[in-house]
């Protein structure tokens, strides 16, 4: 079994981290913000996604055929712009920090093996 969370590390910033089984939990990267998993169901049998919902808006498990990731990062450091940065996220728009970091988003689009064409 292997988990992925954010927490706050001993520096206080943002980090991804990972249990795998019973081990203690190992950072594996400083500045991710946000984390969010959206799962792509088939409702017609095409065998491409209609739509990307969260887990617990998945209606049947079996239709899913693709995963997106989406990351949120941050530099640890503040005061790096001169203006709060805007960033959308995760269909969010315009969204304002208080600080002054800068940010990115990453995403990721991948199928299922064996469930896609």
């Amino acid at each position: 079994t292997r988990a992925y969370y954010i927490r706050t590390n001993s520096y206080s910033h943002p980090a991804l981290y990972r249990i795998v089984g019973t081990t203690p939990a190992e950072e594996l990267v400083e500045g991710v913000e946000n984390m969010q998993i959206q799962y792509g169901e088939d409702t017609n049998g095409d065998l491409s996604p209609d739509k990307y919902v969260t887990a617990d808006n998945v209606v049947n498990m079996n239709n899913v055929i693709a995963v997106k990731l989406m990351l949120l990062t941050r530099t640890t450091n503040d005061n790096l712009s001169t203006t709060g940065q805007n960033y959308t996220f995760n269909g969010v728009p315009a969204i304002v920090p208080v600080d002054k970091r800068v940010r990115r988003t990453f995403t990721l689009v991948t199928t299922i093996r064996n469930r896609a064409v």
